[in-house]
């Protein structure tokens, strides 16, 4: 019994020393241009992405453990198709998207959340780009880079027919919020991207809003050029009960940045055998 006891130490310190989350894959989303949100359906075999000149697509994920491709695009039909679309987020029947420039919130149905002064102030680059909404059908949204220099970004909270803001982001690193969504967890999960000259830096943090005050806990901080231009981020539950993260990269519609579906995992999930597939 005494080496069991052992091996379930040595196997107990292993997971706790591991990174929190683990790279799965990256998939070439290819034909697909300036992709700045993305919304995973419940079995991770579909998604649906929007690009930041006002369309949408949806497609199948053919997963094979290791790799991924894509089949099956049908465009989506949007309510205002000439708008910059930036963040998505679905519950049920229901889409939510944001936009930059004005900064609002609609329905794909076209239905318009009001908008608190605040957001008329926001800067028309650097807008409501992450989204996020939770099983009671709150919503959440952030701004990229509100004009409020070295001050925490503030988390907006649309319930009960108002805005409240309900904590704040910490900045630091030069890291900036692009994409956000709840886990089967219940906490928030925002993506953020660095940039320089020299490429792309990408963070993922995560926050418990049930507690006061909220704490950002850092769960992925990657090396520059470790991916591109990270903007959109869905987080899933597979049917093994992997907690998947799925982000997607914008181009630019430049063609030295790639466009691609990459996904990453919570390793703690991954015991006993769970995946993202």
């Amino acid at each position: 019994m005494r080496w069991r006891l052992s091996l379930a130490l040595i196997l107990s310190a292993s997971a706790s020393l591991a990174d929190p989350l683990t790279y799965l894959r990256s998939v070439p989303l290819a034909g697909l241009g300036g992709v700045s949100a993305v919304e995973v359906e419940a079995d991770g075999n579909a998604a649906l992405v929007l690009s930041d000149r006002g369309t949408a697509h949806r497609f199948a994920i053919l997963r094979d453990g290791q790799t991924g491709r894509i089949e099956d695009v049908a465009r989506v039909k949007l309510p205002f198709p000439d708008r910059d679309t930036e963040g998505l987020a679905v519950l049920g029947g229901k889409t939510f998207i944001s936009y930059e420039d004005p900064a609002e919130i609609s329905t794909l149905g076209g239905q318009i959340l009001p908008s608190p002064r605040e957001f008329h102030a926001l800067p028309s680059n650097s807008a409501l780009e992450a989204l996020a909404v939770t099983r009671d059908g709150v919503v959440y949204t952030l701004p990229e880079n509100p004009r409020n220099k070295g001050q925490p970004i503030p988390i907006y909270r649309y319930q009960d027919k108002r805005w409240s803001v309900a904590a704040h982001l910490p900045r630091s690193d030069g890291f900036m919020p692009t994409g956000a969504d709840f886990g089967p967890d219940g906490l928030l999960y925002i993506l953020e991207r660095s940039f320089s000259a020299l490429g792309f830096r990408t963070r993922i943090r995560r926050i418990d809003l049930g507690v006061e005050p909220p704490v950002a806990e850092t769960l992925l901080k990657t090396k520059l050029g470790t991916h591109d231009n990270l903007e959109g981020l869905s987080v899933w539950r597979s049917d093994s009960g992997a907690t998947c993260l799925t982000m997607v990269s914008d181009d630019n519609f430049l063609s030295v940045l790639r466009s691609e579906l990459v996904e990453y995992a919570l390793t703690e999930t991954l015991a006993g055998g769970a995946r993202c597939d």
